[in-house]
């Protein structure tokens, strides 16, 4: 008995054994992750996600530069369009009986002012030759009109195919309204006796009248130069002290109208009653003291 017992238990104790082994085998088979590797894997995922990111912004940023290069090159595109299609005026050329004759500005009146932008009928178009005129309305009393003269008297030597002239507002004023003045200096220019385009600068200097004109004519100036006579004339650059007698007229019936207005309204029947009433007042204490 003793002798089987032994054997059962060595042979128990020997499958224990072995099912200990096969478990410890086991558990040793198993890969469990360390802490250095979970670092590791954490570290990748953030790195990764970041790089998604960047990748994301600089995707969008691209989009954006390549939305505003085409939007310029839209804008770009059509400025250009524009000026292709705009049409310069053709200035027919000015003969002089001599290359000596220098070209003077030409003060005029209403009514050569009507003759020199006469519109004749077979001349259709900006590219067709006729006359080109660039007229200043100015008035002798504005300090403005007296301040662009000089430049506008120079100009006359730098485009000698265009006929400069001007008018003094002021004296022909009937003349504005044909044309469309409502202030003085005013510089437009006429081809073939139709408007084709009005200085709207606030400085008045032959630089900037130089681009105005090259603009609408394709003309380059002959030379930018201001000289000393140009102060002289033809045009005044000093403003004169004169009596605007539609001025006086306009100031007089102003105050015409503004009197008249006054006497309708309630202040004025409230005065009134009130000069009455002191009137009556002092009259009867007279009265009473006589």
């Amino acid at each position: 008995m003793c002798t089987k017992t032994n054997l059962f238990l060595l042979i128990a104790l020997a499958g224990l054994s072995l099912s200990v082994q096969y478990d410890m085998d086991e558990e040793v088979a198993i890969d469990v992750p360390r802490e250095e590797d979970m670092e590791m894997e954490t570290v990748d995922d953030s790195e990764s996600l970041l790089s998604n990111v960047v990748s994301d912004v600089n995707r969008t940023l691209s989009n954006l530069y390549f939305h505003v290069t085409s939007s310029n090159a839209t804008v770009e595109n059509k400025t250009q369009a524009l000026n292709e299609t705009k049409k310069l005026v053709k200035c027919k050329e000015i003969m002089y009986e001599s290359e000596d004759i220098e070209p003077l500005v030409e003060i005029v009146n209403g009514g050569n002012l009507s003759k020199l932008l006469q519109v004749k009928p077979d001349i259709s178009g900006r590219d067709v030759d006729a006359d080109c005129v660039l007229v200043l309305f100015y008035a002798r009393a504005c300090p403005f009109s007296a301040h662009a003269a000089p430049h506008f008297n120079a100009l006359a030597r730098s485009y000698p195919n265009i006929k400069m002239v001007a008018l003094d507002a002021l004296r022909h004023h009937g003349i504005n309204a044909q044309y469309g003045i409502v202030g003085v200096p005013t510089l437009k220019m006429f081809h073939n006796g139709r408007p084709v385009g009005k200085f709207n600068g606030t400085e008045y200097n032959i630089h900037l009248f130089s681009k105005f004109v090259n603009a609408i004519t394709g003309q380059n100036p002959q030379g930018l130069l201001v000289m000393s006579k140009d102060f002289q004339g033809p045009v005044s650059s000093t403003a004169e002290k004169e009596t605007d007698f539609f001025l006086i007229l306009s100031w007089l019936f102003i105050v015409v109208c503004s009197i008249y207005y006054f006497m309708e309204s309630k202040w004025w029947t409230m005065i009134v009653e009130m000069v009455q009433n002191n009137w009556r007042e002092s009259v009867a204490q007279h009265e009473h003291n006589d």
